[in-house]
């Protein structure tokens, strides 16, 4: 389905049927005997923090998503019949502002599968980062960076260090998901929510400690924080350990 509804999906933009010249879609996912999931429509160039323009996005979004409904009715066999059940109730934004903080993490950290002394979880998932516009020249990017290096061996991960979550410059202030402190090519990877929830548990952790033993954010002991995380089931195999975190 996926392969099949991308081939007809350049057809349909030649004909002019979406109001937005989109060529990317990752396709539909089946659910069941008789639903799916289409994981598309992209919104470009909102400000993230703009109560109005994210209003208006989600206005145009699900117009986009009869667009899409229409788009599989007329131009893939088998979806005749295709009714669209519902959108999403909030806009999902992938990439907006992050944080600089006490250490940044960066692609090359990504492809040699760094740990960290202080990481505070590990991951692995292909850095995809989609087009952030509807020019072409985006789009070749886009497939330049899906065709080369996106994502780790079997078996290896990047680990999270504690000091992405702490922004420079302050005491006691902690992020956790996708404000972190990376690159735009490791964030396309760890934004993810499996990731997110990793690092909720351990800002949440780290605030807890900082309040018992009186330790700012900018001067916690990992040590002790990456102990308490593997007491509760974290999985954290680096061999080494520090007391103070990783600075860029």
């Amino acid at each position: 389905m996926r392969a099949l509804a991308k081939d007809k999906l350049k057809i349909a933009l030649e004909d002019g049927h979406f109001s937005q010249y989109d060529r990317f879609m990752p396709g539909m996912n089946k659910i069941g005997k008789a639903s799916g999931a289409l994981n598309g429509g992209h919104i470009f160039n909102l400000n993230g923090l703009s109560v109005r323009q994210l209003s208006d996005g989600m206005v145009f979004g699900r117009k986009l998503a009869l667009e899409y409904e229409e788009f599989f009715r007329k131009y893939v066999p088998g979806c005749e019949e295709i009714d669209l059940l519902t959108t999403a109730p909030v806009m999902g934004v992938r990439d907006t502002r992050r944080i600089v903080g006490e250490f940044e993490l960066t692609i090359e950290d990504f492809k040699s599968a760094r740990q960290f002394p202080d990481q505070i979880a590990v991951y692995n998932r292909p850095t995809d980062v989609h087009p952030t516009d509807t020019t072409e020249k985006e789009y070749k990017r886009f497939l330049e960076d899906m065709d080369g290096f996106h994502g780790l061996g079997e078996g290896d991960c990047i680990g999270v260090p504690y000091s992405i979550l702490v922004p420079k410059g302050w005491e006691n202030l902690w992020v956790a998901g996708r404000c972190h402190s990376s690159d735009t090519k490791v964030h396309g990877s760890i934004r993810a929510q499996s990731a997110a929830y990793m690092m909720g548990q351990a800002a949440a952790t780290a605030a807890v400690q900082s309040i018992r033993t009186g330790q700012p954010a900018c001067d916690l002991d990992t040590q002790a924080l990456v102990t308490t995380l593997r007491e509760n089931g974290a999985y954290l195999p680096q061999k080494t350990l520090s007391r103070e975190m990783t600075r860029g």
